[in-house]
Formats: C-alpha cells, sequence, structure tokens
C-alpha cells in the first residue's frame, strides 16, 4: 500500500479471508507521513482511503475486530459503528474539520495568522458551543461499569488562600475487573471574567474489582479557581460562586455542587471608560459610588411624556444600564467628562 491515497483493491480482500478463520482480528492503523507531521499541517481529517476500505471489509465478515489507531490528531471515523474504542482522550474529536475552533482563522493571509479563538481550545470551544462532537475530551469505554455517587466538599464557603477536598465514591457495578478516570471540573459562575463553560482542574485512576467501592479525593487550591489577568499581569480569582462538576468526560458530567469563595486576597476589579456599567453594578463598593448617576441616568431615560413612560418597562432600562459603557452617563447625565475621569479613578481606588 505505497499510494496512501488509492487503494488496493486485492488487499482488503485478501485480509477479509484470512479474518474469517481467527477468533479476532486486529488492525494497526492511522496517519502515515504524508498525512500529518510537524512541518505542515492538515486540510483534512480523514485517514488514507485504502485503511478506511480495508476496515470496513474486515468488519463485515469479523464481528470481533479491534482498531489500533496510531495518530496523533483526530481522525474521522467513517467505518465507527462497526468497531468499539477503548480507553480515555485527551482530546476532543470533532465531527468535521469545519467545527474546530481555528477553521475561519486558519490558515490567514499567507504571512500571518491571527489566533481569534484565544482561551476556547480543544474541549473548552466546543463544551461552550454546545456542539456535538464524535468523541468528547476524556471519552472512554469499559468491559464494565462504573456509578459515581456521595458528592462532598470539605469547605462550602472558602478563601482564596484555603486547600479544599473533593470527595466522591465509585463503585464497579459490572462483573469484570476494571479502572476508571474520574475527572474533576470547575465552572466559573462569578461572571468576572469572559471563561470557557468549564475548566478541568483535577483527575483521578481507580480499580475497582466488580461489587468494589472506593472514594476518590481531588484536592483544589487557588489556581484552581484562577484565570490570567491582562490587567494586572497577574494570575487572578473572583469571590463569588464556583460549580465543582465529576464528569467520566467533559460532555458526561454526573455528579455537581456549588462552592463559594468568600474572599479573595489578589482580586481587583478594574473600570475604565468602556466597563460596563451593569459589571460595577455587580461590585457592591463600587456600585454604591456610582449609585447617584444610575439614579440619574433611569430618571432621564423615563422622564419624558407619558406615551414614552409607558412604552419604556423597568426591565428594558436596566437591560439598557446593564450593557451600557460608563462613558455613556455623559451622553444621559449631567455628568462632564472631567468629572467621569475622577470617578474613574475613585472606583479604582
Amino acid at each position: 500500500m505505497s499510494d496512501w491515497g488509492a487503494v488496493n483493491e486485492r488487499v482488503p480482500g485478501v485480509a477479509a479471508e484470512v479474518v474469517k478463520k481467527s477468533d479476532i482480528a486486529v488492525l494497526f492503523v492511522g496517519l502515515p507521513d504524508s498525512f500529518e507531521s510537524e512541518g505542515y499541517d492538515r486540510r483534512h481529517l480523514n485517514m488514507p482511503n485504502c485503511q478506511n476500505e480495508l476496515i470496513e471489509k474486515v468488519c463485515e465478515v469479523q464481528p470481533n475486530t479491534v482498531v489500533v489507531l496510531h495518530n496523533g490528531s483526530p481522525v474521522a471515523m467513517p467505518w465507527l459503528d462497526k468497531v468499539n474504542p477503548s480507553g480515555k482522550l485527551a482530546e476532543t474529536f470533532p465531527l468535521r474539520i469545519e467545527d474546530t475552533p481555528a477553521y475561519l482563522n486558519f490558515p490567514g493571509n499567507g504571512s500571518t495568522v491571527e489566533y481569534e479563538e484565544g482561551i476556547f481550545v480543544g474541549y473548552r470551544w466546543y463544551d461552550s458551543r454546545k456542539m456535538k462532537v464524535l468523541f468528547p475530551f476524556g471519552y472512554g469505554l469499559s468491559y464494565t461499569t462504573f456509578a459515581y455517587h456521595n458528592l462532598r466538599i470539605d469547605k462550602d464557603f472558602f478563601t482564596d488562600a484555603d486547600t479544599i477536598r473533593v470527595s466522591v465514591d465509585v463503585t464497579n457495578t459490572g462483573t469484570v475487573d476494571g479502572k476508571e478516570i474520574v475527572q474533576l471540573y470547575v465552572r466559573d459562575k462569578t461572571e468576572k471574567a469572559i471563561r470557557p463553560d468549564k475548566e478541568l482542574k483535577g483527575f483521578e485512576k481507580v480499580a475497582l474489582q466488580p461489587g468494589e467501592t472506593k472514594t476518590v479525593v481531588i484536592e483544589l487550591n487557588r489556581r484552581s479557581f484562577a484565570w490570567y489577568n491582562v490587567a494586572i499581569s497577574d494570575w487572578d480569582c473572583a469571590p463569588g460562586t464556583y460549580e465543582i462538576l465529576i464528569g467520566k468526560s467533559s460532555q458526561e458530567i454526573v455528579l455537581k455542587q456549588e462552592a463559594t469563595m468568600t474572599k479573595s486576597s489578589s482580586y481587583h476589579f478594574t473600570v475604565n471608560r468602556n466597563t460596563c456599567c451593569g459589571d460595577i453594578m455587580k461590585n457592591k463598593e463600587a456600585a454604591d459610588i456610582i449609585l447617584p448617576y444610575v439614579k440619574a441616568f433611569t430618571g432621564e431615560v423615563t422622564s419624558d411624556d407619558s406615551a414614552a413612560k409607558e412604552a419604556i418597562s423597568d426591565e428594558m432600562t436596566n437591560s439598557m444600564l446593564n450593557d451600557m459603557p460608563l462613558r455613556a452617563l455623559c451622553s444621559f447625565t449631567e455628568l462632564t467628562n472631567e468629572e467621569l475621569d475622577k470617578l474613574i479613578e475613585r472606583l479604582n481606588n
């Protein structure tokens, strides 16, 4: 099979005849150098046609077929309904190349390329967009089954200086020995920064005999809740609510529980002219400072003639305020640009 794109009609047929006489067929396939390398980029997700044809022919005559993939990145699997994968995946397998985070940006204009996906790469992209995928990050099968129960967090309220112990019981509910990888994700519900839907923060592998239960413990610390804040050029984490998620993969979450960070020694809310008023109002101290201007704005919006007042509801006013940049207060109130600069300085101090 020296021609990796073409199909040698004879080889799949010969292989099919051989595996008919066997109890099991094991096929080692994957991506050759001409399909995948460090020196150039892939233009599709396909494996060589000859390999897909071989797998199809073998699966037609041998139901006990194992496909072992040798590849450094996801591949399309048109024969998937005929075989079972195994192991836990360290990357997401998309359905199409068009679903990948960089599809619209790559390969750029020939001399430059924009990394517009930012932090939304891998499972962070697919999960945040709630996209269907071929296999999610962390996916895997086993010859046995596992049940998760009794999720515990030793501190429902904590500070960024605390270490948190998360415990969950895992039971082998099948009939053979097996190993499971428990995955812990954190979902930031503080809305203080743009973050993925969830982020992997820990995992633990556990071996279990049939009917056996073991407790898996994963510890979290400050970095488990932090993101890189470019405004302070350092890692930062905000007080507020976080959700602890336990899953078999990034898209199969089986248990979850909330915990609240009550205090952060590093979090610093930075305000500029373009900061939305809604974000400022979420910070109690900052909200008290701009409250007089907010009242002036809401009065301005609803103080027109009676017909306009009826048309503009409180919900509409709050929505306008929530998404309005701080600088817009100068247009709706008597706040001057000089006063706005002083207000921003006060907010930041």
